[in-house]
């Protein structure tokens, strides 16, 4: 897959830098079409695991991708090469230790500089290749 760089790789985490276009997690609407997922088990193969067990964790599901970045946007994706790095690196995005930034790109002037948006977001009943303030999102 064209485009992905590493930025970083040690014996637990591999940081991607991830271009927009590209789909990080294989799902219903994903069909045909090649995803991070697909390079990281092809790069990693963690995706065989040796107990019926392990196979059913999100881990190897994920291959180990613990987060998701939107299609078009681009930016740092972090796998865990390991349950334990996996488990570790969930429970600090759930607990909201890890800081996020996003940066977007505009042309003209934006008023306000700075601010939150805060709306419910969903998967669009409509099409479900998309996501969309939603009422219950």
């Amino acid at each position: 897959m064209n485009g992905i760089k590493i930025l970083f790789e040690d014996d637990d985490v591999l940081v991607l830098d991830k271009p927009s276009g590209i789909t990080v997690n294989r799902s219903d609407t994903t069909k045909g079409e090649e995803t991070i997922q697909d390079w990281v088990e092809d790069k990693l193969r963690i995706q065989n695991s040796e107990s019926k067990i392990d196979e059913e964790s999100d881990f190897y599901k994920r291959a180990g991708i613990v987060h998701r970045i939107d299609k078009e946007t681009s930016g740092i994706l972090l796998v865990a090469k390991n349950l334990q790095a996996f488990e570790n690196l969930q429970k600090q995005f759930k607990e909201r230790t890890i800081k996020k930034t996003y940066l977007a790109l505009s042309h003209g002037k934006i008023v306000p500089e700075t601010g939150e948006i805060n709306v419910p977001v969903g998967r669009l009943p409509w099409n479900r290749k998309k996501f969309g303030v939603l009422a219950g999102g």
